[in-house]
């Protein structure tokens, strides 16, 4: 029998037990729609990370640090040898850098700048006739590109004067962005002894909220590098974060990853644009591999369900079979059709699965979006390929689950199938 013959007669039998088919195909549906949902979740977090990737981290640039713990998190709980660079960053007692590290690594070849990396927490931010509010203090990093809505930011942020988030222009009864430029803020800090002191900030631009934006902190005013020093500098004096911060970007004319390398064996620890994709890649593939094991389980069930339905298939047509080996038909070809519907039913359900999945996911994509803040950038991102692969992999799966029936039906003996009532 040729094997279109084949698929006509297959398709037929399917057929003639419509619900059986169905129930079975929606098994594998199941799992093809988890599947498929899966994999578009993973593809779209992974497109979303590289955007803010390159968002928020210049891919020439390498963030340095004097303590691993800074990037890898302290394995240390208990009480640590003491050390002049320790510091307290993040609650974590790490050792921290200082204007000598920052000459030694101004040495190394392919380095063309060094940004010290400072954040302070403020006592309060106002202006003349406002209330006090919170808020911090960053150094101004052109590699982040944050987004403006009033103001520019071409030579940077000039000393004396501020980038505030677009947070504070109701609070600080500014009409809007182009209001608060040129307008004057102040900014009061305290040290630990108690003494506190005021700066005084022209506010050059006026930055809005990002989906892109890495900072965990959306009321951070950027500052120039000079000013936020000067700030760290007077809220640290006589602590033990005095003259030391904890990072360093550092801007390269070569290869990161031969300055990350140069870095290591100087003895600072640092971090590319690329090593940040990956750790965050890394989360995401956890959650993916836990997302996926659940449906597997599904495809477990399925497959069972599959060798169920043919074992069913096969003592239904005992006769037919009987009659088919009757008449020349061999036991290659007995075993092949019952293959051949059992992939048939793995064809259908991994095609209504991803179908559903992909149809859901494009009419839900926009609401989800915009409810975990993703921006313009969908969670569910159907690639081609990735559909194509998996219908392929729910058809072997169905396939593999119809070799016992079909070799069940090519062993059994004409005539004693003939006689089977």
């Amino acid at each position: 029998m040729k094997l279109l013959d084949m698929l006509k007669r297959s398709s037929r039998n399917l057929l003639q037990s419509k619900m059986r088919t169905l129930l079975t195909a929606s098994a594998i549906a199941v799992g093809g729609f988890t599947l498929t949902v899966t994999l578009a979740a993973a593809t779209g977090a992974k497109q979303y990370t590289s955007k803010i990737v390159a968002a928020n981290f210049d891919p020439k640039a390498v963030m340095v640090a004097k303590d691993r713990a800074l990037f890898e998190g302290s394995t240390q709980s208990g009480p640590k040898v003491y050390n002049e660079d320790l510091g307290t960053v993040y609650g974590m007692q790490v050792k921290q850098l200082t204007p000598q590290d920052v000459a030694k690594i101004k040495k190394i070849p392919h380095v063309t700048n060094v940004l010290e990396n400072y954040q302070t927490d403020t006592q309060f931010i106002t202006r003349p006739g406002v209330k006090r509010y919170t808020g911090t203090l960053n150094v101004y990093n052109k590699g982040q590109k944050p987004e403006i809505s009033a103001g520019t930011l071409d030579r940077g942020v000039p000393d004396g004067t501020v980038v505030l988030p677009e947070d504070y222009l109701l609070l600080m009864l500014f009409d809007g962005p182009k209001d608060a430029i040129g307008k004057t803020i102040q900014v009061q800090v305290r040290q630990a002894a108690g003494a506190t002191k005021v700066f005084s900030y022209k506010i050059a631009a006026v930055s809005t909220r990002s989906s892109l934006e890495a900072s965990f902190s959306p009321t951070s005013l950027l500052l120039s590098s000079d000013d936020a020093k000067m700030v760290n500098d007077f809220v640290n004096k006589g602590t033990v974060n005095e003259g030391k911060f904890p990072t360093v970007t550092v801007t390269t004319d070569g290869n990161p990853a031969d300055v990350k390398e140069a870095l290591r064996r100087a003895g600072y620890p640092s971090l590319t644009a690329e090593d940040a994709q990956k750790i965050i890649f890394q989360i995401i593939n956890v959650l993916q591999a836990i997302v996926l094991v659940f449906g597997l389980i599904t495809l477990i069930a399925s497959f069972f369900g599959v060798v169920n339905t043919q074992y069913i298939s096969v003592l239904e047509r005992t006769r037919e079979i009987g009659l088919m080996k009757a008449l020349g038909m061999g036991r290659f070809a007995v075993s092949r059709l019952f293959i051949i519907e059992a992939t048939i039913i793995g064809f259908i359900g991994a095609v209504v699965g991803s179908g559903l999945a992909i149809l859901l996911g494009t009419l839900l994509n926009p609401f989800i979006s915009n409810k975990i803040h993703f921006g313009d950038q969908s969670l569910l991102v159907f690639t081609w390929w990735q559909v194509v692969a998996l219908i392929a992999f729910l058809m072997l799966v169905t396939t593999i689950a119809g070799l016992l029936p079909a070799q069940k039906a090519a062993k059994l003996d004409p005539i004693e199938a003939l006689r089977t009532e």
